[in-house]
């Protein structure tokens, strides 16, 4: 079996994207001046820190899932599904910072892109018990 190059990539931009948006929140308590473990006294800090929990709230789906999608399936389908989900997510910090009823539709396609990723891991896992 081949090693999953391409899933290995996209999760290091996983994991970038993950440590930019934790720096973000730090430039931004300086920016507004707000020092933590304060968590509301600006808007920008406030939105901030949503942009960051949602991503927190979505990794213990799109890692497994990308991986299991990877390792039973397709490693280059998982890879781009899953660099889907990275530019949704950098959308969806984009536009939720700039207004956060704007947010709709990049959490829509980072939330499709964690289900197609499932839907694969379950697929190669179902075709692999039948195989035996």
């Amino acid at each position: 079996m081949e090693l999953p190059a391409y899933t290995s990539l996209v999760t290091l931009l996983i994991v970038i994207y993950y440590l930019w948006i934790g720096l973000y929140v730090g430039i931004v308590r300086g920016k507004v001046k707000i020092a933590a473990p304060a968590v509301t006294g600006d808007p920008l800090l406030e939105r901030a820190l949503r942009v960051q929990m949602n991503a927190v709230e979505t990794a213990p789906a799109i890692l497994p899932a990308l991986w299991l999608a990877a390792l039973w399936l397709s490693d280059i389908w998982a890879a781009a599904v899953g660099l889907v989900w990275v530019l949704a997510r950098v959308a969806y910090m984009s536009l939720y910072m700039a207004n956060p009823a704007s947010r709709g539709p990049a959490f829509g396609v980072q939330f499709l892109a964690i289900v197609i990723l499932i839907g694969m891991g379950f697929v190669g896992v179902g075709m692999a018990l039948l195989q035996g």
